[in-house]
């Protein structure tokens, strides 16, 4: 069986490939997609000329939801739809490396180095059609639209909580969340409605920060009256993250604890003075695996949540060509609003 998909070749050039699709698992047609920066990253070739060369050609996407075309085990039914997660397991007996990580409960499949990542070292979702294990799917909760292609970036906070051994029973009663873009705002969602503790948010955009209303929030230039803490999440990114890491530094309690979620361009100066003064524990969280896209699918079905998970989607566009999937990621790159606009790609 073929089927088409779209590959970037190089910055800002995508082609057309035809590629045979086996039918050995599930047959998933790809539906809502959304770009990540990850993505663009790659889109204006903002990596170095060895790590493109070797990257490309691929597909790119890792944010997407699916409708299952045919299931030969029976566990998915035809026009079912699903979440597609793009975490892949290493293809191993876990002896390859001298110390396997897939068995420990903080670190799972997400952090085995001989794992792939659709868009990263593994072609993504810009495809026609997909045969994928069920091990890659999870059902689409009944009253849950479009909105769930943020599971992926929800599930991202989920496995932030996972790792840093917050939950109910011994979170704080409040936790600083740095960063008023969009991971900062689905973190601090996560921690408020899986958490349930008060939140402050620290950011600079007087109207992104008017989103948070769930929220206490705080500018990053005029931070005196923001308490201490015992826990802080660093979700800017960029070569802003330093500055989010050194203010949670300056504000975290003896023996507290900073997350860092925000991935920079560069290597970041950190206060270490200031983190053996006080023994702060510093612990370092990326993408998700397939339990906290569980817990991800959870939270999608409350209706509070959700409802503000819906204001990040800014608009769907009807992508039926080429043309109209440049145009998404010329806009996406340029676009600094609090959301994205999402694709609803046909072939």
């Amino acid at each position: 069986m073929f089927a088409k998909s779209y590959k970037i070749t190089e910055p800002k050039r995508f082609e057309i490939f035809v590629e045979d699709v086996r039918n050995d698992a599930v047959l998933v047609r790809p539906e809502y997609l959304a770009v990540c920066k990850a993505d663009i990253r790659y889109y204006l070739g903002n990596r170095s000329a060895r790590v493109l060369k070797r990257k490309f050609p691929m597909s790119l996407i890792h944010e997407a939801t699916g409708i299952v075309i045919r299931d030969r085990s029976g566990k998915f039914k035809p026009d079912q739809r699903v979440v597609l997660l793009p975490c892949r397991r290493a293809e191993c007996e876990g002896n390859k490396c001298d110390i396997c990580v897939r068995d420990d409960e903080c670190l799972l499949d997400n952090y085995c180095p001989e794992s792939h990542f659709c868009s990263s070292n593994y072609d993504g979702f810009s495809k026609e059609l997909m045969d994928i294990s069920d091990e890659y799917i999870l059902p689409v909760p009944d009253g849950v639209g479009a909105e769930a292609v943020f599971s992926e970036l929800i599930s991202v906070g989920c496995c932030a909580m996972r790792r840093a051994g917050l939950t109910k029973d011994n979170a704080p009663e409040s936790i600083a969340v740095w960063g008023d873009g969009i991971m900062g705002y689905i973190i601090a969602l996560v921690a408020k409605f899986s958490l349930d503790r008060h939140i402050n948010v620290i950011g600079l955009s007087e109207e992104k920060l008017a989103m948070f209303d769930f929220a206490d929030v705080y500018y990053s230039n005029d931070i005196d009256l923001l308490p201490r803490m015992s826990v802080a999440i660093e979700a800017v990114g960029g070569n802003a993250s330093g500055i989010a890491a050194n203010q949670a530094i300056d504000k975290l309690y003896s023996g507290g604890r900073l997350v860092l979620c925000g991935v920079a361009n560069d290597n970041i100066p950190l206060n270490t003075r200031m983190v053996l003064e006080h023994g702060l524990t510093i612990m370092g969280t990326t993408r998700s695996t397939r339990c906290d896209f569980e817990k991800a699918l959870e939270l999608l079905q409350i209706g509070e949540f959700r409802d503000r998970i819906l204001k990040l989607l800014l608009s769907t566009v009807e992508v039926d060509d080429i043309k109209k999937y440049y145009e998404v990621f010329e806009k996406e790159s340029k676009s600094t609003a609090l959301g994205k606009n999402i694709m609803k790609i046909t072939f």
